[in-house]
């Protein structure tokens, strides 16, 4: 039982309690970890077990409703630590950028194997994709597969958003505007 299983059941009734559970809380740090600990108290439960909260919710048949309330009348700070969480992001990609920034400055030449490795994890994604689609699973290997196709979807995920996120976009455009003129 981890966090993020709490964050699932929480975000179906009220998504911005939800979002105060698993990493992303942890990196926000008091303010989450204080939310948490009135969500537990909504069902008496201990506010560092998350199997407890688990079971105590679901075994209150008005939890949903406690949740929409408890997000109603925390709504300021749980907007607040959703938009810590958007700038502790937001800094993540800013710093993975500076850090090849660095790295150019400093040697004079890219980092090659944060290429190399984005390939792989890009052609892993595809060959994953592609053998699960052409070839039947061998029987008592779908959670091996699954497992590693979920940890290549993630790969795939950050590598996306780190060469064509946002601020990547936001970079290109500069650098036009730059040309322009």
């Amino acid at each position: 039982m981890a966090w993020e299983d709490i964050a699932k059941v929480v975000a179906k009734a009220a998504p911005l309690v939800g979002s105060i559970f698993g990493p992303a809380g942890t990196a926000i740090g008091a303010g989450a970890g204080g939310l948490i600990a009135g969500v537990a108290s909504l069902f008496g439960a201990d506010p560092d077990d998350p199997e407890d909260i688990l079971m105590k919710m679901q075994g209150d048949p008005e939890a949903q409703l406690k949740l929409v309330e408890f997000q109603n009348r925390h709504r300021e700070r749980l907007e607040e630590l959703a938009i810590e969480k958007d700038k502790l992001n937001m800094q993540d990609r800013i710093d993975a950028r500076a850090r090849e920034r660095g790295i150019v400055q400093a040697t004079g030449k890219k980092d090659y194997f944060l290429y190399m490795l984005a390939a792989l994890v890009v052609a892993g994604f595809g060959a994953i994709c592609f053998i699960l689609v052409y070839e039947p699973i061998p029987e008592g290997a779908n959670q091996v597969v699954l497992l590693l196709f979920g940890g290549l979807v993630a790969g795939f995920t950050q590598v996306m958003n780190y060469f064509f996120g946002s601020s990547k976009g936001s970079a290109d455009k500069t650098a036009l505007m730059a040309v322009k003129k």
